[in-house]
């Protein structure tokens, strides 16, 4: 079948020159000169140092370099924050449970405010807990846009509570909103 096979093709299953003829190694090796014998090692004691082995030196492992530089990082935060932090703490204790004219036990904070929302909007929904004494939609003081969150204080806590427990979720303007009760000024040690 090899023969009918056209030249080209034939060409590459055609088997290979035979190989090289080399002679055995052991005639061609020259005869090497006589190895030394072999000896132990217990004359050259004498040549090490006596004694116990120097310590070995501590190497910092990958944990706790990780652990060193988050503390580190984490201390540098802390002493970052530290001002802001006493600075809200002596505010907060001038307030006394009062922000800006409001009772914060009588009062919810409302966020997740879609930017559109109004605060007749918002009153109106809001007004069927029970009657508002006041509402804040916090706006930005140079654009006047809504930031999307508000303080809204009941006349009694009752109703504030009926609004807490009842609004947390609601939709307004197709936004899911967040209902809480105002802790910056009720919870003691409470950072925002």
């Amino acid at each position: 079948a090899i023969m009918m096979m056209h030249p080209a093709i034939r060409a590459t299953f055609m088997p290979n020159p035979p190989l090289k003829f080399l002679p055995p190694l052991s005639e061609t090796r020259k005869k090497s000169t006589k190895i030394q014998n072999l000896t132990g090692v217990a004359n050259f004691m004498s040549n090490f140092a006596t004694g116990p082995a120097p310590p070995r030196p501590e190497r910092e492992t990958r944990e706790t370099m990780i652990q060193r530089r988050a503390e580190a990082k984490k201390k540098q935060h802390d002493d970052k924050l530290e001002p802001q932090i006493t600075t809200y703490r002596e505010e907060v204790d001038k307030t006394q449970g009062e922000f800006e004219g409001m009772n914060c036990y009588n009062t919810i904070f409302v966020g997740r405010l879609a930017y559109e929302v109004t605060d007749r909007k918002l009153l109106r929904e809001f007004e069927s807990y029970g009657p508002v004494k006041d509402l804040k939609l916090i706006c930005d003081t140079i654009t006047g846009k809504s930031k999307g969150y508000a303080f809204i204080e009941y006349e009694n806590e009752e109703d504030m509570r009926r609004a807490y427990r009842a609004a947390d979720g609601m939709r307004i303007e197709g936004r899911e909103i967040v209902v809480d009760v105002e802790r910056g000024h009720t919870v003691p040690k409470w950072l925002p």
